[in-house]
């Protein structure tokens, strides 16, 4: 079977058409959605970049595989008692064509490059100067030098829309016209100007650098600010839409696109002050945690399109490609196959997932289908408007204002009693990883 998995950098849902964003952001996309399965509640089970990607090569959280930061903590896994071969190694030992364009070598992290027949990096003067156009071009020439291989693993990643922005005035223009999202509001705004200046906070939120028009460079102000910025995340996110684009019209020119298991998806979003936190991904919110995850199989298998709102993560992605790829599912991984999903909206799942973030923040999360509870561990620059528990109710609250734990101490209990288990469960014989991160921030 023919796989290509596309990996978005910092790309939030709630930004794309297919997910309900107003903004002309994604028509490639949401075209290729129309054929594919949107899951709707998907989550990274690791952020950000290292962590996700060390949870979808491996198949296993990062308590198990070690890998829960960035820097040198994060570019060994852990050993860990029995074999747990990475998803590249186990189509590679099936003999499948191996393939990766990425700009990920920005990160020293051996785990990510092991067994690949070909590893395909753009030159780039800076690793966050890598041009979408360019990892389209390396994609498309892999398809073409394998236009005849049955069986290919091929892996593409885009830098776009991670920062620093660089769309010209043109590109931004057609996204000034759509209202920034509902949060934070110009209150909180005035509530975020008074924290001074701490890392991404709305008087220092790293702008300067992006070269956005009509924001001054050190400060959010107010929404019309706020508003410079997410158009600017905008317009990157239509850049990398039409790349995208070329990517899937490429299969479809070569006849490969109706037999090739396509998968969208991102390894982490990106929050905009909802928090008090701008233009960063630091934390186990849905801004940062919660990304796209849009599946087609071949037109050969059996599957329903459309919306799913089962709980996933990106731990799932391993068994699912071998699954479909008829390989055996190892037993140290730790995600389900979503196949019975695609096959069926009424699919019986899981009740609730786990998942951390590890970088700027210590913190843990447990989602229901109500309730998100988010353990911190260590609150990094952000002591101050970060408690050690919060509680949201997701239905109710999907913007995550409104910390319900005072008011609810028996589901944070319960809650709380379910991570620890779950860690219990999933940890290896090393020490809790994210358990370390926090010790050692």
């Amino acid at each position: 079977m023919r796989t290509l998995y596309i990996d978005i950098d910092s790309l939030r849902p709630d930004h794309l058409g297919c997910y309900g964003y107003k903004a002309p952001t994604t028509p490639n996309i949401d075209e290729f959605a129309a054929d594919a399965v949107r899951f709707e509640r998907a989550y990274v089970a690791d952020s950000p970049c290292m962590p996700s990607r060390a949870a979808f090569v491996t198949g296993r959280y990062g308590i198990h595989n070690g890998v829960t930061t960035h820097d040198p903590a994060g570019c060994t896994l852990y050993d860990v008692e029995g074999w747990a071969p990475t998803l590249p190694e186990l189509f590679y030992t099936d003999q499948t064509t191996t393939a990766a364009v990425t700009t990920f070598p920005r990160h020293p992290a051996t785990w990510f490059y092991h067994l690949w027949h070909e590893f395909l990096q753009p030159q780039a003067a800076h690793f966050q100067h890598a041009k979408a156009e360019d990892i389209t071009d390396l994609a498309t020439d892999v398809l073409d030098r394998h236009d005849d291989t049955q069986d290919l693993f091929q892996y593409v990643q885009y830098w776009d829309p991670h920062g620093p922005y660089r769309r010209s005035d043109e590109e931004v223009e057609r996204f000034r016209d759509y209202p920034a999202p509902p949060y934070p509001t110009a209150e909180q705004i005035d509530e975020h100007l008074a924290w001074g200046d701490v890392w991404r906070s709305a008087t220092a939120p790293g702008v300067a650098d992006e070269g956005l028009q009509h924001v001054k460079a050190d400060s959010i102000e107010n929404r019309e600010t706020l508003n410079e910025l997410v158009s600017h995340y905008d317009a990157e996110i239509r850049h990398g839409d039409r790349w995208v684009g070329k990517l899937l019209d490429a299969l479809r020119d070569r006849g490969l696109y109706d037999e090739t298991f396509v998968v969208i998806t991102a390894d982490h979003g990106e929050e905009f002050g909802e928090h008090g936190v701008y233009r960063e991904h630091w934390s186990t919110h849905d801004g940062t945690q919660r990304v796209p995850l849009l599946v087609k199989p071949p037109a050969s298998h059996d599957y329903e399109p459309g919306s799913r709102d089962h709980l996933v993560t990106n731990v799932d992605m391993a068994p699912t490609l071998a699954d479909y790829a008829g390989l055996e599912i190892p037993e140290t991984w730790h995600g389900q196959s979503v196949r019975p999903v695609m096959e069926s909206a009424d699919a019986d799942w899981r009740d609730h997932i786990v998942f951390d973030h590890g970088l700027y923040t210590a913190q843990r999360a447990v989602r229901t289908d109500r309730w998100k509870f988010i353990r911190t561990y260590h609150p990094s620059n952000w002591g101050h408007v970060t408690p050690d528990h919060q509680l949201y109710d997701m239905q109710a609250d999907p913007w995550e204002q409104t910390d319900l734990s005072a008011e609810h101490p028996e589901i944070v209990d319960r809650l709380e009693t379910t991570m620890l288990e779950w860690a219990e469960t999933h940890r290896s014989e090393h020490e809790d990883s994210l358990r370390q991160t926090a010790r050692e921030k």
